[in-house]
């Protein structure tokens, strides 16, 4: 799966997509936290609640595995599924960075 759908981006007003993807790097870092310390305190509604916003970002940015992962944390949140939260929290964690690379060179 690619880290971007460039065809979003595109669809975008090249005048504010800088600014558009300088506020998904300043505002996603806060929202993994929000949603490891979620699942790590067993919250998994507000998890649930916090992938969804993150998920919400990524979809209009074009990031598509990014929001493919924070969809299954919402799911699995809400129907109480613990399995596999951590993986997915790393993975969500690990590409975030790569993603953000990605945006940026997009420009």
């Amino acid at each position: 799966m690619s880290l971007l759908v460039r065809e979003t981006l595109q669809q975008l007003p090249a005048v504010i997509l800088p600014r558009l993807i300088q506020m998904f790097g300043n505002t996603t870092p806060l929202m993994l936290t929000d949603i490891r310390q979620h699942a790590h305190s067993g919250n998994l509604l507000a998890m649930s609640q916090a992938a969804h916003k993150l998920k919400g970002s990524c979809i209009s940015l074009g990031a598509e595995h990014m929001a493919d992962i924070c969809k299954t944390l919402q799911h699995k949140g809400e129907i109480g599924d613990t399995s596999n939260i951590n993986t997915l929290i790393a993975e969500l964690e690990a590409i975030y960075p790569q993603t953000l690379q990605a945006l940026e060179q997009a420009t």
